[in-house]
């Protein structure tokens, strides 16, 4: 993605969103995705939600530039090969009006294919697609204050791990724009095995006092803390624990494995509290609207079946003492006792997509029966 302006571009995520909600409405049938009008559409409003600042709404240049992922692949029009191949060694996208002209369709590599066209499989794919929207280096920043870093080392740490290290490891052919990019722990371990080990990293490190290698340690600390690093440890005990039937060892696996796929999402989607925008994710909480226990197992990991709320909102939305109208306006039950206390107000609003109303609907069922004393 691009994260030029210190965070996330949405287009790419957009465009990839838009594709699978063209499958999912029957429009995209074949692994031919053409630059028409149902796509810009299913594109623009995606980026609607998405959107932030000053980001613009041209989703030609997601259509072209996400053929640098390996899994994007494009057919030029007949006799324009040249002027494809001219434009992609010159990283220059052709406009919304000669992109049609200039490639036939795109397509994706047939077994991702397969997986967006799988239900199964598609609030999965949402999910990890959301994931992308971190804003890992404000994130990163939060964290390290939280722990007692002062804001000049957190500066001089983030400019080390955006700039410094990843020049040092481009200059080795390892392609990364910046540390901030590496989400997985085994990703950073294998790059900063390979960054240390490098004659020049240790030249510079001994001229900063240590600070580039302190630097290193203090992202991957990060990055145990941020993701579920217990995750593999969690499905390794699984797997050898001998009282499990198969049955139940399966049902756990996907437990474990759906919470984490499903928190990403939201952490994706939401980027903050989806009520109030308090931003600190560490310290909010992936609530789901339709409850686990009775979801099935695509529901339970659908990013739309989820709200990401800070603890006190998340307890009475979760005891149904708070819910919200179509419209996103919170609904306040006369059970719950003094909700001014807990921050609450007859103001808040949430921002909705029509694929949340399914779930709120279950929701507000149970918030009338509570309401009603039925319950």
């Amino acid at each position: 993605m691009d994260r030029t302006k210190d965070r996330p571009r949405p287009h790419k995520v957009c465009l990839l969103l838009a594709v699978l909600d063209l499958i999912r409405a029957g429009t995209l049938k074949e692994n031919r995705i053409l630059f028409n009008e149902s796509l810009r559409q299913a594109f623009t409003k995606r980026f609607e939600r998405l959107k932030q600042d000053n980001d613009r709404d041209n989703p030609e240049f997601p259509y072209f530039y996400l053929r640098s992922s390996g899994f994007w692949h494009h057919k030029p029009v007949a006799g324009k090969e040249e002027e494809y191949e001219r434009r992609v060694r010159d990283h220059k996208a052709p406009g919304p009006r000669s992109t049609p002209q200039l490639i036939n369709y795109a397509w994706l590599d047939t077994p991702l294919f397969n997986l967006f066209r799988d239900p199964a499989m598609q609030p999965q794919i949402e999910a990890a697609l959301f994931a992308n929207l971190q804003d890992r280096r404000k994130h990163f920043s939060h964290w390290a204050d939280s722990i007692g870093k002062s804001e000049r080392t957190i500066k001089s740490y983030a400019g080390a791990l955006n700039n410094t290290l990843p020049k040092l490891l481009q200059s080795e052919g390892a392609l990364i724009e910046s540390f901030f990019d590496v989400g997985s722990v085994e990703q950073y371990q294998q790059l900063s095995k390979h960054i240390e080990n490098q004659p020049a990293f240790q030249v510079k490190d001994d001229t900063g006092h240590g600070m580039y290698s302190a630097a290193l340690r203090l992202y991957g600390q990060f990055l145990k803390d941020a993701t579920d690093y217990e995750l593999t440890n969690d499905l390794a005990d699984l797997d050898n624990d001998k009282t499990l039937s198969e049955t139940e060892r399966s049902t756990l696996r996907t437990t474990r494995l759906g919470h984490g796929k499903f928190r990403e999402g939201l952490v994706g989607y939401w980027r903050g509290c989806a009520i109030t925008q308090y931003p600190d994710v560490r310290l909010l909480i992936a609530s789901h609207i339709k409850p686990w226990r009775e979801a099935d197992n695509k529901e339970r990991l659908d990013p739309y079946n989820g709200l990401l709320l800070v603890p006190n909102l998340d307890k009475v939305f979760d005891r149904q003492l708070i819910s919200f109208d179509r419209g996103g306006r919170i609904l306040i039950s006369s059970h719950l006792e003094d909700p001014g206390k807990l921050g609450i107000h007859k103001d808040m609003v949430v921002k909705l997509d029509d694929s949340h109303q399914q779930y709120l609907n279950h929701h507000r069922e149970h918030f009338r029966e509570k309401q009603a004393g039925r319950t």
